[in-house]
């Protein structure tokens, strides 16, 4: 830290940050996420597993959705070694030493940090990309390409915006001589989460017009006297998947505010040259119990999220159960399949499908009608 910048002695920054990690609702949410975050981690795991081997899910938003997965287990990742590293210094480390790593030299802190936003980045952004996947298979519902190729499009450019935030990291003049200082400023962040916000607002209220769309397609076509199964199905499959992605949405929607109202109501405007005075370092105390408790809430709603998933759908239940092995104390009824021949189980592929679509039909309780010539 540039002494030009400090209006205060070392000791008094010393007195801030000892007055931060020692508070007793710092050391309780470290040790609590602790226990939550690796268990989110395990369980969005599990989740991506299950979601590869549930059928019933297209393949553009199986893939969006193992891109949330992975940045939901990048991100609980970073919020657990982040607890490690301050229970770390706050514990283990002597206290001579303490208050170089949290205050003077936080470059371990800031690689952890910006751990967390990569994940939080990519996952913001996956509502977005399911927004737009639904609508593209809602306004092309009859003939929707089974291919991946929107979502690996989509994808890309979640992980490339994602990536926005990470070239903000502060290096060494003499690693990059050209840094602009406009990029540190809290402008930035403050117009990303602006961005954030808004297309997560935008892709809840994308997600209530499918629904509604949806809805009114099945009133016209169960009135009308054409039977046309395929149309059916298909519909049927859109509006349980966008049903599905319900959850995701809110989720997603809840962690962008709570970052937005922080970001507006409490975050402090400072930017390389904000002289640290007496005042500043009272309004980093009074902030600092804020992202604290934003940490201790992610890690919360995901669990919440795996729990809602796995009680809405049956599909989601019985894989989750049989990825996990929970299905030894929650049992699962396997469909059973006929032993027979490698030979003769290739050649029976085409007849179990059209058993699976008749089954599908008479779930949707289609009598189709035969031709009268």
């Amino acid at each position: 830290m540039d002494k030009k910048y400090m209006n205060c002695t070392r000791c008094e920054l010393c007195g801030t940050a000892d007055v931060i990690y020692g508070s007793p609702f710092m050391e309780y949410s470290i040790l609590f996420r602790l226990l939550t975050a690796p268990l989110a981690t395990m369980g969005m795991g599990l989740l991506s597993a299950t979601i590869v081997k549930t059928k019933g899910i297209h393949i553009n938003t199986k893939v969006i959705l193992l891109v949330l997965c992975i940045s939901t287990i990048v991100c609980n990742t970073g919020i657990t070694v982040d607890c490690l590293y301050k229970f770390f210094i706050s514990n283990v480390m002597p206290n001579y030493m303490q208050c170089d790593f949290q205050v003077f030299s936080p470059q371990y802190g800031l690689v952890i940090r910006h751990i967390e936003i990569l994940g939080t980045m990519c996952l913001s952004t996956s509502a977005i990309a399911l927004a737009i996947e639904r609508t593209v298979a809602t306004i092309f519902y009859r003939n929707y390409s089974s291919k991946p190729t929107l979502g690996s499009i989509l994808v890309v450019v979640q992980i490339l915006i994602s990536f926005i935030p990470i070239w903000n990291i502060r290096l060494p003049k003499q690693m990059y001589p050209y840094s602009p200082p406009e990029l540190h400023d809290y402008k930035l962040y403050h117009f990303i989460s602006m961005w954030q916000t808004l297309g997560n607002v935008l892709a809840f209220f994308i997600f209530i017009i499918l629904w509604i769309i949806n809805y009114y397609r099945k009133k016209i076509i169960e009135n009308s006297h054409l039977q046309v199964v395929l149309a059916r199905y298909n519909l049927h499959e859109n509006m349980s998947t966008t049903c599905l992605m319900a959850p995701i949405i809110v989720v997603n929607a809840m962690i962008v505010f709570a970052a937005e109202l922080s970001l507006l109501l409490v975050t402090p405007q400072y930017d390389r040259d904000t002289v640290v005075t007496h005042q500043v370092l009272d309004e980093v105390i009074e902030y600092s119990f804020y992202p604290e408790l934003q940490l201790t809430l992610i890690p919360i709603l995901f669990i919440a999220l795996i729990l809602i998933l796995v009680a809405v759908s049956k599909k989601i239940r019985e894989n989750f159960l049989l990825v996990s092995n929970l299905s030894i104390c929650f049992p699962v009824k396997v469909h059973s399949t006929d032993s027979r021949s490698s030979s003769e189980s290739s050649s029976s592929e085409g007849s179990s499908e059209r058993i699976h679509w008749n089954r599908k039909i008479d779930g949707l309780s289609i009598t189709p009608q035969t031709p009268e010539f």
